[in-house]
């Protein structure tokens, strides 16, 4: 395996950002297509598309975090980011999670 350059590893980080944002993006069209054949046209509700979904931004979220801790971790002229909006964020992912297992079990138990 060759050792990549910066101009290699610039087109390796921009391919998988662009990976990453289809991805994201595919799987939010593909839970938005679940939740509407679930309320309008009476299927059943897949909630796998939605959770993935979570756990991806959840998993690029902390990793982010961590990697930026460990970056400025010794160094007194950066600050710490900011907790509050990392923990705004939690909870509208755990929210999701919650709404999404409640509608769920209550549209299978119809």
């Amino acid at each position: 395996m060759k050792k990549m350059d910066e101009m290699d590893r610039n087109i390796r980080l921009r391919s998988e950002e662009l990976g990453f944002k289809s991805s994201v993006l595919i799987l939010a069209i593909w839970g938005l297509y679940e939740c509407w054949q679930s309320f309008f046209n009476g299927g059943t509700y897949n909630p796998l598309p939605t959770l993935i979904l979570i756990a991806t931004l959840c998993v690029q979220g902390f990793s982010e975090m961590v990697m930026k801790r460990k970056m400025i971790s010794g160094d007194e002229e950066y600050k710490e980011p900011n907790i509050i909006l990392w923990s705004i964020i939690m909870l509208i992912a755990v929210v999701t999670i919650v709404l999404s297992i409640g509608s769920y079990l209550l549209l299978s138990s119809k």
